[in-house]
């Protein structure tokens, strides 16, 4: 009997094809080499049961209903999905062995379980490592299987978070949405984000401007003209500047002690990306937005096969790769059309290269494939190229600085210092954007190590005046999510958001997910709770006054440090999911015991406007029309379906997307524009749940 390999996704199941020899049978939903039957899912093709689907009184939302609750929450087959569901289903009552290949994080473990657990399937279940889709390393991970045992409580850990957001928003979301009249939306990662832009926002708004002085002079060593900082031993702030003067110009003319040293620094190359510190980088760099940045990379995993697994939130790599790395730099230098003078047989072995910091997922890293870039559009060349030299840099020699420090003698507290840097050899920053450089070469790295005799020539006083914070990008707001701790009070709950993410370098008490984080910001947006004016993220007021009525519990990081404790307990096999759940069930009940419901009321009517234009392709609820977007009522439930207003310069009629609701595909629409200004004609359709182009 042959071996049935699900894959997460049809192009890993091509992939897995292609490292299989054999010869292949194309089937309806399925492939056939070798020893192997080969299917796929896409993603999850299973969905938690809507209150409704239990019991059809649940469909209308009523106080007496809540809290809504189930002891064993049942899963059905999405709609779109049924096809492929049925053929998994049929072979999987064909066959003795099921092979795992999900992806290599807690979701990807539950998709695909959770499909072998709903067909009862009780053979033999083995796991397959798919970091990466190239034909090498899958051939070498089909040799390498693992029992899928192995792992399960990792789709057990992940099913239960699943199932415990899914009882937040089904009971807290019409719990505050029936108090104000008013659709509303509670989440365990939405709302602390949210309390993120509220929080910048309000301090942003009340910063007092208050103005302080630098004083700095001028030393002449030996026809040597040093501008050096005036310092107090006690870290004084000058704000008086009448009175900074008078200390410099106490100074003026007055020979100093000077001590020059100099010290030989070696700065290491920045590690390879994981998916925030990408999403950061290209934000900033080419003005691309995160959830784009993934999708990106998601094509350039699936459709390219051109980089490693992309929503990693890692930034090491193993050994293992270490070894593979000869091999991935030259087909990545060829791709490139890149030259690096390397010693192959002696590579400079990289601190990303650390077994010890390598857990469920490794940096993004590029494959060892062969690519024609031309075929990529030039946002995913732009990506991928910074993907690669992040890699590559890991091979070249590091950046050699020389650094000379200046200190005078102290007098009455006071001392001038000063420092110059000098690059010895550019090392990796050759081939990095240096429009940055934060090393300065001044007079001082022409003056030799030793003891000096200086005079004060000049003084200049310079103004300073405190900035408030700045408004959040989607970007930084990204980034702030990882390290969501540093805004947490309670000492016990910041420890255990550190710990939390103990060894993943970029994450430093975070919440959301690689995955997930710039989603949940477009779902601030689509529900009106932030909004983006010129690149900032800015909280609206129906956002802000939202937020104030939230009980404390429910707005702050607290719930993820509180759930992952015990997720780490199913996790390691020491806990069931029910202990999650019990517990989320008992802080539902608190909220919806309170008596003084006052203060969880809006002081504004912000009734909805629900005009009804169609059903959702994706779960077959009313899409909604909002100010910007057409979205599924269904957000509450998890749906993140939506059609913008406007797409690319063209303003859609709702004649347009009753046609693309009803048929997946318009008719031809006239007045797009791209990038570059030019006006193109094309249809809209929806694939996947994401609207395309048809050209």
């Amino acid at each position: 009997m042959k071996s049935l390999i699900i894959a997460e996704k049809p192009e890993l199941a091509k992939s897995i094809v292609n490292a299989i020899d054999g010869k292949l049978n194309k089937n309806d939903g399925y492939f056939e080499k070798g020893n192997y039957v080969v299917t796929w899912a896409y993603g999850h093709i299973l969905r938690l049961k809507t209150p409704e689907e239990y019991d059809k009184d649940n469909k209308s939302w009523d106080m007496k209903q809540l809290p809504i609750y189930f002891k064993n929450w049942g899963k059905i087959p999405i709609d779109k999905s049924r096809k492929q569901f049925s053929v998994i289903k049929k072979l999987i009552n064909e066959c003795d062995e099921i092979i795992n290949a999900g992806d290599i994080d807690e979701e990807g473990q539950l998709l695909i379980d959770e499909i072998i657990e709903y067909c009862k399937f009780k053979g033999t279940v083995k796991r397959i490592q798919t970091s990466a889709f190239n034909e090498d390393y899958l051939k070498k991970a089909l040799k390498n299987l693992e029992p899928n045992s192995k792992y399960e409580t990792w789709g057990k850990s992940a099913n239960a978070r699943a199932i415990a957001d899914y009882m937040v928003g089904i009971n807290l979301s019409r719990y505050f949405s029936i108090l104000n009249g008013t659709t509303l939306s509670v989440g365990r990662v939405q709302t602390p984000t949210l309390g993120l832009v509220v929080n910048r926002d309000l301090a942003i708004e009340n910063h007092i401007k208050e103005i302080y002085y630098d004083g700095y002079s001028d030393i002449d060593i030996n026809g040597n003209i040093v501008k050096s900082k005036l310092e107090h031993k006690d870290n004084i702030t000058f704000k008086n500047s009448e009175e900074l003067k008078q200390i410099l110009d106490s100074f003026l003319n007055r020979k100093l002690q000077v001590s020059i040293k100099k010290q030989i620094k070696n700065e290491n190359a920045p590690l390879p990306f994981n998916l925030t510190k990408l999403q950061s980088h290209i934000s900033k760099k080419y003005k691309i937005k995160p959830d784009e940045t993934l999708k990106i990379t998601q094509d350039l995993r699936e459709k390219y096969h051109a980089i490693t697994y992309n929503r990693s939130d890692s930034q090491y790599l193993n050994e293992e790769h270490y070894k593979e790395a000869p091999g991935v730099i030259k087909k990545v230098l060829s791709n490139l059309n890149l030259k690096l003078n390397l010693d192959y047989n002696n590579l400079p072995h990289s601190k990303c290269f650390d077994d010890s910091k390598v857990t469920a997922h490794h940096g993004i890293i590029p494959t060892a494939v062969d690519l024609d870039l031309s075929k990529m559009s030039e946002k995913e060349q732009k990506v991928y190229k910074e993907i690669s030299l992040f890699y590559l840099i890991q091979f070249v020699e590091v950046v050699k600085k020389e650094v000379t420090y200046l200190e005078t003698e102290e007098q009455q507290g006071y001392k001038f210092k000063a420092s110059s840097t000098k690059i010895l050899d550019e090392g990796f920053k050759k081939y990095l954007d240096r429009s940055n450089n934060e090393d300065e070469e001044s007079v001082l790295s022409r003056i030799k190590d030793g003891q000096y005799s200086g005079t004060i020539i000049k003084n200049d006083i310079k103004e300073i005046e405190t900035k408030p914070l700045a408004r959040y990008t989607q970007a930084s707001l990204i980034e702030d999510m990882t390290r969501i701790s540093k805004y947490v009070d309670d000492p016990e709950i910041k420890e255990i958001l550190k710990r939390k993410d103990k060894d993943k370098e970029g994450e430093n008490g975070s919440i959301g997910t690689s995955a997930t984080r710039a989603s949940i910001i477009q779902n601030l947006i689509k529900r009106g709770y932030i909004k983006e004016e010129k690149d900032k993220v800015i909280s609206t007021e129906l956002g802000r006054e939202y937020y104030k009525i939230l009980p404390d519990e429910w707005k702050r990081a607290d719930l993820t440090a509180k759930w992952w404790i015990i997720q780490e307990e199913i996790r390691d096999g020491k806990s069931e999911q029910d202990k999650l759940l019990d517990s989320i069930l008992n802080d539902i009940k608190n909220i919806l015991s309170t008596r003084d419901v006052s203060k969880f009321k809006l002081q504004k009517n912000y009734k909805n406007d629900k005009t009804i234009v169609g059903q959702c392709p994706i779960c077959g609820k009313d899409i909604i029309e909002s100010t910007k977007s057409f979205y599924c009522s269904g957000f509450k439930d998890g749906c993140n379906f939506s059609i913008w207003k406007s797409i690319a310069g063209k303003k859609l009629t709702k004649t347009n997307i009753k046609q693309l609701l009803e048929n997946g595909i318009t008719t031809e629409i006239k007045g797009f524009k791209s990038k570059s200004g030019k006006q193109f004609n094309a249809k809209l359709q929806i694939n996947d749940g994401k609207i395309e182009f048809l050209f």
